[in-house]
């Protein structure tokens, strides 16, 4: 059989060669866009920190909330790890002042959900360990955030009630009535897994 004919013959091996090369060209590509975007990101973030830390640090929420945001579920320094200490203890500021969106992003980090964007190696890590939860903690943010108007609120106060238990509930009631006395950063919330 001449070689043409043996290249028409197979054609099913020819084209699985094609489609595999292209998926390896597409994951190689995927993997840098990724990485373009999360250091462009993280570029935004330092921006955000520099634009807002004066008026953080004077008991502006809204700076604070932007902070907790710039510093929320992004790797921190050379250890690789999410900057959750620093987003807390600014969110928590904010959301003592009665800002919804820091409620909001406080009762997410507390039900487990730490990654936000394109930060790709995180989000990995999060779908194969254990992310640490407090569902009374993150019921009482989210119940918080829902009653200073946050829209998204009452969507994750419906989705995370329905995974916990009548005292995980109650619990959370009890601490809504007094949440400024309630463990807000995450080293105090997570004394064990300290960052």
């Amino acid at each position: 059989m001449p070689a043409m004919d043996r290249a028409d013959h197979n054609p099913g091996g020819t084209l699985m060669k094609k489609l595999l090369a292209l998926s390896v060209i597409i994951l190689a590509l995927n993997g840098c866009a990724a990485a373009a975007i999360q250091g462009a990101s993280r570029a935004s973030d330092q921006a955000t920190i520099l634009a807002n830390e004066d008026d953080a640090n004077k008991g502006d929420a809204i700076a604070q909330y932007k902070l907790g945001k710039a510093h929320c579920c992004t790797i921190a320094g050379s250890m690789g790890v999410l900057n959750n200490q620093e987003a807390t203890h600014w969110y928590c500021k904010a959301a003592y002042q009665d800002n919804a969106d820091a409620q909001y992003e406080l009762g997410r980090i507390y039900s487990g959900d730490l990654v936000r964007g394109m930060n790709g190696p995180a989000q990995i890590a999060s779908l194969v360990t254990e992310q640490p939860m407090n569902k009374s903690l993150a019921l009482m943010w989210f119940a918080l955030a829902h009653a200073n108007g946050n829209p998204d609120a009452a969507e994750k106060i419906k989705d995370l009630s329905k995974d916990m238990t009548p005292d995980e509930i109650t619990k959370a009631s009890l601490y809504r009535k007094s949440p400024h006395s309630q463990p807000c950063e995450w080293n105090d919330v997570y004394p064990n897994d300290k960052l």
